[in-house]
């Protein structure tokens, strides 16, 4: 149930950053708040809050890094909240595997067209669905704080 809610949002989100590169904060920021409810009734909250912090703390580093260097927005503030959203939902783990698999993914598809600039949002969808599918067949653990 907590995974369709998430793909819903992100299904949204993909469609809107590939049509006007562009996210409406209020989308990933709803989906945070209701991926913290549903993981506080599924005895889950930790996890979640875990990996809202990491969502954001990464791809807001990344994101202020290449402010502060460049002068130019390497990434939108849409994908870090989007980040945020996914770290809600997922937790830590899946978290940190869903946006390594989206932004290898995302790299190769911009290496491979000779791309400048992509959407980010559909390979981080891709890569939520990726790392589902790996958690059906293999339990991948990446951080363990037990």
């Amino acid at each position: 149930m907590i995974l369709a809610i998430l793909l819903f949002f992100l299904c949204i989100l993909s469609w809107q950053d590939y049509k006007e590169q562009m996210i409406y904060n209020a989308i990933p920021i709803t989906g945070s708040i209701i991926g913290l409810i549903c993981n506080y009734l599924a005895n889950n909250f930790n996890n979640a809050l875990i990996g809202l912090c990491f969502g954001f703390v990464v791809l807001g580093a990344i994101y202020f890094s290449i402010l502060k260097i460049k002068k130019i927005e390497g990434l939108g503030f849409g994908d870090v909240l989007t980040s945020t959203m996914i770290g809600t939902f997922l937790g830590l783990n899946e978290t940190y595997l869903s946006l390594c698999f989206g932004f290898c993914l995302g790299f190769l598809y911009c290496f491979l067209f000779k791309i400048k600039k992509v959407a980010l949002i559909p390979f981080f969808t891709f890569g939520v669905i990726v790392t589902q599918f790996l958690g059906v067949f293999y339990e991948v653990i990446v951080f363990d704080f037990n």
